[in-house]
């Protein structure tokens, strides 16, 4: 099989084996399909690694994002440069890169502002509504690709475009401070994460969640209290923690109404709560409770470029340690959503390609 590539046309000249959604809730296909075309100022990238997330799950759902079918998901891969476009510079083949998912105009005002996940004219999100990392290989504008560090593996450092950045995004815009007492609601690769941000920050940290392996792996993150969501006094334990008033900050990792309702009462009065977990679901909590104790809601989503390449560092230095659970084979992909839809595994999943 060729694999030569025409500079003038930007097409490899052979297909992929790729991961394929042809239609709403179906399972996805293994399948040959052509590589990406390339324009000028795209590169593109033969995938190592790419991470599994609950928007896969959305995808195949039709809940949240809905691209054009069939579609190529995957939006947590890593992998090696192949081929770049001819106005592209500063990048070469063999490099090790990651990508940043939005596809940002770049003009608008939350971009010259950093905000590139609210972009006014956005281009798409790369594995979410364009053509992303379940394939051989995926297309990244050159802007958006970042250099991985030699010391980041490629299944840690594909993270990097969700788990790991959601995270830190998330993190920086809950404003904790040291000996604040922080609540991580939903302990997956996320609130993980999370939990490891917190501890650097120097809180005092609460994980609940419904998952004993994944409270058994934030003890060892040094989660000063690990409480399963079911227990009977939850919030009494939580409030407790907190010197009687509960929580400045809870991150809600899960998304649903009734994690939102316990989320407020865990949360102290002039308190916080980071919403994460995205699903079709109206939260549980009334607005005299939001008035009268003073109570933000701050919604959180992906992040910047910035934030993507501090994460990069984070990960190089050993702040973050994403929890791998599991690693499977692009032909495995359906059995592994499967297993997240069950809830069956703690950490991240990596569905290894090369």
């Amino acid at each position: 099989m060729s694999r030569s590539f025409a500079k003038s046309s930007g097409r490899w000249e052979f297909e992929m084996k790729a991961a394929v959604l042809h239609a709403i809730r179906t399972p996805f296909r293994i399948e040959e399909v052509p590589v990406p075309t390339l324009g000028p100022d795209d590169v593109l990238v033969e995938t190592h690694t790419c991470g599994i997330c609950r928007t896969d799950l959305h995808i195949q759902d039709g809940l949240a994002y809905v691209p054009r079918l069939p579609h190529v998901p995957g939006h947590e891969p890593a992998g090696v440069v192949a081929a770049v476009g001819e106005r592209v510079e500063g990048i070469r083949v063999g490099q090790r890169v990651v990508p940043h998912l939005f596809l940002t105009c770049g003009r608008c005002s939350y971009c010259r502002t950093g905000q590139d996940a609210q972009c006014s004219d956005l281009g798409g999100v790369l594995g979410v509504t364009a053509p992303g990392g379940f394939a051989a290989f995926f297309r990244s504008p050159a802007r958006n690709l970042l250099p991985l560090p030699d010391k980041v593996s490629f299944e840690a450092g594909g993270l990097v475009s969700c788990a790991v950045i959601t995270a830190l995004h998330a993190f920086r815009r809950a404003r904790v401070t040291a000996n604040e007492v922080a609540v991580v609601l939903g302990a997956g690769g996320i609130g993980q994460i999370l939990v490891q941000l917190l501890r650097s920050a120097g809180a005092r940290v609460v994980v609940v969640s419904r998952s004993v392996a994944s409270l058994d792996a934030v003890r060892q993150d040094g989660a000063a209290l690990a409480l399963a969501l079911n227990a009977p006094d939850v919030i009494e334990q939580v409030r407790s923690f907190g010197d009687g008033e509960g929580a400045h900050c809870v991150f809600e990792c899960v998304g649903v109404a009734a994690t939102m309702k316990t989320a407020a009462r865990m949360a102290r009065c002039g308190g916080r709560i980071v919403v994460i977990g995205e699903e079709p679901e109206f939260p549980a909590i009334d607005t005299i409770q939001i008035a009268q104790r003073e109570l933000e809601i701050i919604g959180s989503r992906n992040g910047s470029v910035q934030d993507a390449a501090d994460c990069l560092a984070l990960l190089a230095s050993g702040v973050i340690r994403p929890p791998i659970a599991r690693r499977l084979p692009l032909e495995e992909l359906n059995d592994a959503l499967a297993l997240m839809r069950r809830g069956a595994v703690s950490g991240r999943i990596v569905i290894q390609l090369k």
